[in-house]
């Protein structure tokens, strides 16, 4: 007897084999429990997702004979079914049945009723391959259909389908399946065929076949067919895998800005036959794994504990900025590595330039250091000029009421606690806008998306002027709204004076740095 590969093996036979599918079978179930089954239906989802599968098991429970509502799939007919020899069940490959000719065939013998079973079960496979001639042939047919007949059309292109067919049937859309359930299915099935297999194996084949069940089976098929023992080694080798060793070393010379071993890994990869392009997708998986678990524990990361060990130890080395960078320029380079002739040379120079990106500091953390440094040199001067806010002319230090540069963020704060007590709606609303003390007035300046909260702040605006007077301000308040900064000024003005700053020239002078991107900082402020 021939090979029955695992995939056909283990097909599901009845709604409770699905895997990830509870909505659908829910739906169908319900169906055909309260008799309103559709005339038509479309099953729509990626590949390998089980809609064949599940058109067929609908066919069973329509025309099973010991059971009103599930497929035995004892009984002559199921069997008949399930050895793909039912009369009554009959299976077209849209993509070689194009034409208004077979559409014409298939309305004339549908005027028979089912020689065997209670319907007959149309299954056209990858509907959204017929032309649109044979989609206007069937429209009639499928909107008034015999009462013995069901047509199912499964298709992983949807919109390829007009919207008159979508319209005259009931449309369920499979989705692709978890990669825990894949996995579960995969233990249980190499247990019972008795597969040696590792746990690190089942997940990277989990992880590779994309949601679809086919494809894992597929895939395990293949590797068990060249070895006793399956490994997460003989998985990456089946799939051209990238092994997490040499994606954690590759990270690890990124962040530290080590270009001599970045040059010779890629040669190391290159001499062993890599494929750079599939590298890349691994690179750039592997780098938002290590974001993700940089940011939160609490996110759900399928990886093994072997990998799960090697990003802890990245994520301590880095910041949050620094892997968004890297993940960012990765991503953009993508499409120049895919599409170019010497994938191998644009992967090297991509890395490179991400190397420099290893003197990375994030603004605040800079001028910590320029305080830190100045501080411990003696040059109270320099500090003060740091700190300080610019002084304003004495005729403005005569005003009575005026907010000092010793007591404004005290009295600020002394406000949003007294705020937060009586009203955390409002309190949170103006902690999204930028404050700007002008002698006597203090000014609320919301931004792009927080200018939502200027009309509701205006609305409190006498309760919001009472706590400051009780919080030692007694001047004026406004708020204002900017819809656009760019009205304000221009970003390349900004960016110029930014650049020239004395600050920023210090700072970089101080740790031979450059300026790689200018990001606005949180709360709607400039930059």
């Amino acid at each position: 007897m021939a090979y029955l590969g695992l995939a056909r093996k283990y097909r599901p036979q009845k709604f409770s084999d699905l895997t990830g599918q509870e909505v659908v079978v829910k739906i169908l179930e319900n169906s055909l429990k309260t008799g309103k089954i559709s005339h038509a239906y479309i099953f729509s989802g990626p590949k390998g997702v089980g809609k064949t599968s599940t058109a067929r098991i609908l066919a069973k429970a329509l025309n099973c004979t010991d059971s009103q509502n599930k497929p035995c799939d004892e009984c002559p007919s199921c069997t008949a079914i399930k050895e793909g020899r039912a009369m009554s069940v009959i299976e077209i490959d849209a993509a070689s049945h194009t034409s208004v000719e077979n559409i014409r065939d298939l309305r004339e013998n549908i005027r028979y009723a089912s020689a065997e079973g209670f319907y007959k079960v149309y299954i056209i496979d990858e509907a959204h391959m017929l032309s649109q001639s044979a989609f206007n042939a069937f429209l009639k047919t499928l909107e008034e259909p015999p009462p013995h007949v069901v047509f199912v059309l499964a298709t992983t292109e949807p919109r390829k389908i007009p919207l008159t067919v979508l319209s005259r049937c009931q449309h369920l859309q499979f989705r692709r399946i978890p990669v825990n359930l894949i996995k579960q299915r995969l233990h249980f099935i190499c247990r019972k065929e008795n597969i040696d297999i590792t746990e690190e194996a089942l997940y990277t084949l989990s992880v590779n076949a994309e949601g679809s069940m086919r494809d894992a089976l597929t895939m395990l098929d293949q590797v068990t067919s060249f070895t006793d023992k399956v490994t997460q080694e003989d998985v990456n080798l089946l799939i051209g895998g990238t092994d997490i060793k040499i994606l954690y070393e590759l990270t690890e010379s990124l962040i530290d800005g080590d270009k001599e071993k970045i040059v010779l890994k890629v040669e190391e990869l290159n001499s062993t036959g890599t494929d750079f392009k599939r590298l890349t997708n691994d690179l750039i998986q592997f780098l938002r794994n290590t974001l993700i678990s940089k940011i939160t524990k609490n996110f759900k990361l399928y990886i093994t504990e072997s990998e799960s060990e090697l990003i802890e130890n990245l994520s301590k080395k880095t910041s949050e900025e620094h892997l968004v960078l890297l993940l960012k320029e990765l991503i953009n380079s993508e499409f120049a590595i895919k599409n170019s002739f010497f994938p191998r040379i644009i992967f090297e120079i991509t890395l490179l330039k991400l190397s420099f990106l290893s003197h990375f500091k994030n603004i605040d953390e800079a001028i910590k250091e320029v305080k830190k440094f100045y501080t411990s040199q003696g040059n109270t001067k320099l500090q003060t000029s740091l700190i300080q806010p610019i002084k304003h002319s004495p005729e403005e230090a005569e005003t009575s009421h005026k907010i000092t540069s010793q007591s404004k963020e005290a009295i600020w704060q002394k406000f949003l606690e007294k705020l937060e007590t009586q009203n955390h709606l409002l309190a949170m609303k103006i902690r999204h806008a930028k404050v700007n003390f002008e002698n006597d007035e203090i000014q609320l300046i919301y931004n792009g998306g927080a200018s939502l909260y200027a009309d509701s702040v205006k609305e409190n605006l006498t309760e919001i002027q009472n706590l400051l007077k009780e919080s030692g301000f007694d001047g004026k308040i406004t708020i204002k709204t900017l819809k656009d900064l760019s009205t304000q000024k221009s970003r390349e003005n900004l960016t110029d004076e930014i650049i020239n700053h004395p600050l920023v020239k210090k700072t970089l002078q101080l740790f031979d740095g450059r300026i790689f991107n200018i990001i606005p900082k949180k709360g709607g402020e400039d930059v």
